[in-house]
């Protein structure tokens, strides 16, 4: 058997794409660009707070 990638595109579809296979692709990618750039957020905050922390330690040992 041929693998997946070997096969005509025809062979593996199950007909045309209906309205509701192109919706449901939409919200998928929608989906996951939404957590891809949720995560990118989280990521640049939790940057800030250690950047800041550190900044913070280095003030108060200037102080001391």
């Amino acid at each position: 058997m041929p693998e997946h990638r070997d096969r005509p595109a025809s062979d593996l579809a199950r007909g045309p794409a209906k309205p509701s296979d192109i919706e449901r692709a939409r919200r998928d990618v929608d989906e996951a660009d939404a957590k891809s750039v949720r995560s990118e957020e989280v990521t640049v905050a939790r940057r800030r707070e250690r950047v800041s922390s550190r900044v913070a330690e280095g003030e108060e040992q200037d102080q001391a």
